[in-house]
């Protein structure tokens, strides 16, 4: 509604201008769509700032007072022609030009005031600088035609000054809102942007129509264009679709240095024209002048201090790590030379750390851990963050600030509310490549110091893993199947399948040496898929055995295609899922996340879920809660303990107890003799496995095995 009011009070100005030219009538008509507009541009500039918040609110607010300055200098200006008589051009006083430069003034204050405008101080005198330097600049330009002016209309030297004043600082005005809608981020939308950006020309406009409807003296300059402004402001003030004013962010800052350039140029050019035509300057155009170039001295002056701290950020940022503050990869390898000892650092289970608490949680604990280095490191090493959740420390060779590093690493952090204790895998060198090849066989927890055995290590290690890839398409693996017992009477239940690699020549690969390598290459996903549909191919072989496990590992439960896999192999061979049992580590689903989902997802095939090793992992009864298991398999380290003192046997009894409760199976493995079978019956346990009974054995050991119990229960 205020638009079209608006938009109607510039057109009656446009109306009565044009029939002004051709016909009198009472002058004050000229001034009423002058008023109407300005009222509806404050009106528009309080509905704006009461539905917008923060820098915006106090944005339209400011324009609200630099307006009304504007009404008040345009009544006062009404004023001055009621009680005034003239021929030439209208008179202006004193009060009316100084209210228009206080409006102008608090207008530009209100846009350099904005976020992304000039929020640093360099910003805001940069911007400050440069409307100065256009302000001088019309002034220089102006301060020539002043003697024509007042020879030609009788204006006086005050009021002509004032003008000026009121020129320079309206073309200033374009200037700032050029920079605001160029800068990186700024509150108001560029739409009102856009708007407000031609306002700055009103001063200069309303001087050219002042003089061009000199022949009219019921017509007025100012009032030819005030309608204009108060229409633009209008248009500013309106909120966009949906009724809330956003943040919008424009275009990227502009960093050039363009009108300071431009203003000496075209101030040197003006000058050398007068100074040629008149052959001397005026006392006005030299000081104008030197304060220009004092200006723009000062202008460069700070953008070069600018420029300086951006280089120091970009340089600072090249060298050293977001998050933590400390120094970067790149720095720490530049930084290593001869004499040093190098030590590098990972975080055990952080993303478990990661998933479990969420990483603001993990950010955290990185920036704890880095103050923790660098309080340990101690003046003059190097630490870094190497990337993710591995550090690195740089010190003099011989000092004992590995040592120090390792012991301190016990000692629990606090971070985001929590006490965490942070496992570590500690890796020293001479050099950063001594450190990798520790830290490498350092995973798991251990401090490893390089020595010459650690490079046949990893030699053999490329070499073991290139041989897995061969062996894998030449099909040297196969799988054995240990049997799992029903107690008292060793009936085969079930089996666990196992794998097992033999070479052209003959040699057994220990499993103890290729699956870290293939967990290490990948190949594990690979090797776990033949397993898997080997073990599924001849489970299909032996239809009245109750279970066939399959291990799988950390890094399959991470392939989001292993449940489609396992119901793929099933559905090839034939196999019922309550058939198939998939065995997993309290490790691998401890931090949740993709693991614990495609747990879940075999779960919902109807695949029963064992987990291995049970009471060794970071939190086996919570798990029992949060993952789908249906068998305990309890870790043969409390086996060995039956048959002791009570305490040794008491994780094996309450495991027996809890699984009940919960409705679950137990499996005791490494049975090794008659006694722990027997005690093992004696606290409830159904079903075991180990060597007491049987070792693995090939598939067609099982078959005879089951064949013998048919004939038994027969």
């Amino acid at each position: 509604m205020k638009g079209a009011w608006a938009i109607a009070a510039a057109a009656t100005e446009i109306v009565l201008i044009v029939l002004g030219t051709r016909a009198g009538f009472p002058w004050p008509l000229v001034w009423v769509p002058v008023v109407v507009a300005l009222a509806l541009a404050i009106a528009g500039y309080r509905d704006a700032a009461a539905v917008s918040t923060g820098p915006l609110r106090t944005f339209w607010r400011r324009l609200v007072v630099a307006l009304s300055f504007v009404l008040a200098a345009a009544l006062s200006q009404v004023a001055d022609l009621a009680t005034a008589t003239w021929s030439g051009l209208p008179p202006i006083g004193a009060r009316t030009l100084s209210l228009y430069v206080v409006g102008t003034l608090l207008a530009i204050a209100a846009l350099l005031r904005l976020p992304g405008g000039g929020r640093s101080w360099r910003r805001l005198t940069t911007a400050v600088l440069d409307v100065a330097v256009v302000a001088v600049t019309t002034g220089i330009a102006g301060s020539e035609y002043m003697g024509w002016f007042i020879d030609k209309f009788g204006v006086s030297v005050s009021a002509w000054w004032l003008n000026t004043a009121m020129m320079a600082i309206a073309v200033a005005g374009v200037v700032v809102v050029v920079k605001i809608m160029s800068a990186q981020q700024s509150p108001v939308p560029r739409a009102a942007l856009w708007w407000l950006a031609p306002i700055g020309l009103a001063g200069p406009l309303s001087t050219v129509l002042m003089t061009v409807l000199q022949p009219w003296p019921h017509l007025n300059g100012s009032a030819a264009v005030l309608p204009f402004v108060g229409l633009c402001c209008v248009m500013a003030s309106r909120r966009p679709a949906g009724g809330v004013t956003r943040v919008i962010p424009s275009a990227p800052p502009q960093r050039g240095t363009a009108i300071p350039l431009v203003a000496t140029v075209l101030s040197s050019v003006l000058l050398a024209t007068v100074y040629l035509r008149e052959g001397h300057l005026s006392t006005a155009q030299v000081g104008g002048t030197t304060l220009l170039l004092l200006l723009v001295v000062a202008r460069q002056a700070l953008a070069l201090s600018e420029n300086a701290t951006l280089l120091d950020a970009v340089e600072h940022r090249a060298t050293h790590d977001e998050l933590t503050g400390l120094y970067n990869r790149r720095h720490f390898t530049e930084a290593v030379t001869p004499g040093h000892t190098v030590v590098l650092l990972d975080l055990r289970e952080f993303r478990a750390i990661n998933d479990g608490l969420g990483t603001d949680a993990g950010d955290a604990l990185l920036v704890a851990f880095a103050g923790r280095l660098t309080t340990l490191a101690g003046p003059g090493a190097v630490v870094a963050r190497l990337g993710g959740d591995e550090f690195g420390v740089l010190g003099p060779r011989g000092s004992d600030i590995a040592d120090r590093l390792v012991h301190a690493t016990a000692e629990p952090l606090r971070a985001a509310g929590h006490d965490m204790i942070v496992e570590v895998s500690v890796g020293i060198g001479d050099d950063y490549r001594e450190a990798e090849v520790a830290l490498r066989e350092a995973a798991g927890g251990r401090v490893v110091r390089y020595d010459a055995s650690l490079d046949r290590e990893l030699r053999q290690r490329a070499t073991l893993a290139a041989d897995l890839r061969r062996a894998l398409h030449d099909g040297e693996f196969h799988l054995l199947y240990q049997p799992i017992v029903t107690l008292p009477h060793g009936e085969v239940y079930g089996v666990e399948s196992l794998v097992r690699w033999t070479l052209p020549s003959g040699e057994i690969v220990s499993p103890a040496d290729f699956i870290p390598v293939a967990e290490d290459t990948g190949l594990i996903v690979e090797l776990g898929a033949w397993i898997l549909d080997t073990a599924c191919a001849q489970a299909a072989a032996w239809p009245g055995l109750h279970s066939v496990a399959v291990n799988v590992s950390a890094r399959q439960l991470l392939d989001p295609a292993l449940p489609d896999l396992v119901a793929s192999a099933l559905a090839r061979h034939g196999v019922p899922p309550s058939q198939l049992t998939v065995e997993i580590t309290e490790t691998a689903v401890f931090g949740g996340g993709r693991a614990l989902a495609t747990v879940k997802a075999l779960s919902a095939l109807g695949v029963s879920i064992a987990l291995d090793d049970f009471g060794t992992g970071h939190s086996s009864l919570g798990l029992l809660r949060t993952c789908p298991v249906d068998v305990i398999k309890v870790d043969k380290s409390f086996v060995d303990g039956l048959g002791g003192a009570p305490e040794q046997e008491a994780v094996v009894t309450a495991l027996t107890g809890i699984a009940e409760t919960m409705g679950l199976r137990t499996v005791a493995e490494g049975v090794e003799t008659a006694a722990q079978a027997e005690r093992l019956h004696q606290l409830g346990y159904r079903h075991v496995q180990g060597f007491h009974f049987a070792r693995p054995l090939p598939a067609a050991a099982v078959s005879d095995l089951l064949a013998q119990d048919q004939r038994a229960a027969a």
